[in-house]
């Protein structure tokens, strides 16, 4: 008699760690599921999308406009690597403007 006992005991343990392991591994979004719900998406999750197909969609233009643009190939290359050396002059002036971060936030006491 203890021993089926003592083995109902093991057994019952061993359930209810398998129990635990489940419950741990349920998510809200798990439990809105099983009735038929979902999570609103965040204005984020809406507009991050969105802005990289506009992103996307520019590149693809502007790739296309210099493919049919008229002029040489040389011209063509000219005028990248100025606009190239332009903005990387500028990235430059914002990095050096930038204030430094090794600044304290606070006083300390």
């Amino acid at each position: 008699m203890n021993l089926s006992k003592a083995l109902w005991t093991i057994g019952s343990l061993i359930g209810a760690q398998q129990a635990v392991k489940v419950v741990r591994s349920f998510e809200a979004n798990d439990l809105l599921g099983l009735v038929g719900l979902q999570r609103r998406r965040s204005a984020v999750q809406m507009i991050l999308p969105a802005i990289g197909l506009v992103s996307l969609g520019a590149a693809v233009g502007a790739g296309a406009a210099l493919l049919i643009d008229p002029s040489t190939g040389a011209d063509l290359r000219k005028r990248l690597s100025e606009r190239v050396d332009k903005l990387t002059d500028r990235l430059n002036e914002i990095q050096n403007h930038q204030p430094s971060s090794a600044t304290p936030t606070h006083a300390e006491s």
